[in-house]
């Protein structure tokens, strides 16, 4: 059972609609924002953070992807 329960679905942070539908039990980057959600500020900045990290310089977000993976391999993480 987890710490902090996952809210399901997101709200927005500004409309207070859903921003994701539900999200699986597994451990997933919805799971980690559904979990997020009880602090919609952070939520929101970590979003903006990860979208312009992964979608935006040089460097080809399919590689960006793998990077993630192989980083989460090399610290046995689950990605």
């Amino acid at each position: 059972m987890p710490r902090i329960p996952p809210i399901d679905p997101i709200p927005s942070p500004d409309e207070g609609t859903p921003l994701l539908a539900p999200v699986p039990a597994t451990g997933t980057m919805g799971t980690l924002f559904a979990v997020m959600a009880h602090r919609p500020d952070i939520m929101q900045l970590t979003m903006q953070l990860l979208e312009t990290t992964m979608r935006s310089g040089t460097v080809d977000p399919k590689l960006k992807e793998l990077l993630a993976i192989r980083v989460s391999q090399v610290n046995h993480c689950f990605y």
